[in-house]
């Protein structure tokens, strides 16, 4: 695993973001409307990203969620199918650069395992 990174909805995204920009100290690495993501400014690893609290068939609209970075994806993908992991979005090459799948842990938690392209 290279990072983890914690993903919460937000009711108001202009509060999250002045929250996480002016209070945290963190910069604003990302805005794709959908998703904005935040890194500190000592260690880029350290990161938040926030979407707007809509609901969503995938992750069931849960407070949290986790992305993790791996490396050789594809090995992951095989590891959930051979250990029958629920997968509840299949592997994807994404537009914005990653290749990505999801699955659910056992207690409910959406996992976004993904490679940078």
């Amino acid at each position: 695993m290279r990072r983890i990174v914690p993903n919460i909805y937000s009711d108001d995204i202009e509060k999250s973001k002045n929250f996480y920009t002016d209070f945290m100290g963190m910069e604003l690495a990302m805005d794709m409307d959908w998703i904005l993501t935040f890194v500190s400014k000592e260690n880029k690893t350290v990161q938040i990203s926030i979407f707007p609290n809509k609901k969503n068939k995938l992750l069931d609209n849960s407070a949290i969620f986790l992305s993790i970075e791996v490396s050789e994806i594809d090995d992951w993908y095989r590891r959930a199918i051979d250990g029958n992991i629920p997968i509840i979005y299949p592997i994807t090459n994404e537009s914005w650069g990653v290749r990505r799948f999801f699955i659910m842990d056992p207690n409910g938690v959406t996992i976004n395992l993904l490679s940078h392209l």
